[in-house]
């Protein structure tokens, strides 16, 4: 567990770091990497601290209903229609 959160919050600054950096691109450079004007824009609106903040909650979130999931003991059936 403690393992998958240090990856979820290394992948989470990566992404927040990387939006930040995508800002300072040149145009025609953005160009040559085939970066589309709206997902540029769309991408550099995300880097900022709110957004960070909401993906290190996302770790917390999908955890919690992980361990809601619980398998069933006992036999599975199937339905199936006829």
């Amino acid at each position: 567990m403690i393992i998958a959160l240090m990856k979820h919050l290394s992948w989470c600054f990566q992404r927040y770091w990387s939006r930040r950096k995508l800002a300072y691109l040149p145009h025609e450079l953005r160009k040559d990497m085939g970066i589309m004007q709206d997902d540029f824009e769309r991408e550099v609106s995300k880097g900022n601290i709110v957004t960070l903040g909401k993906e290190l909650c996302q770790f917390a979130h999908s955890n919690s209903m992980s361990a809601q999931v619980r398998p069933s003991k006992g036999k599975h059936h199937d339905i199936r229609p006829n």
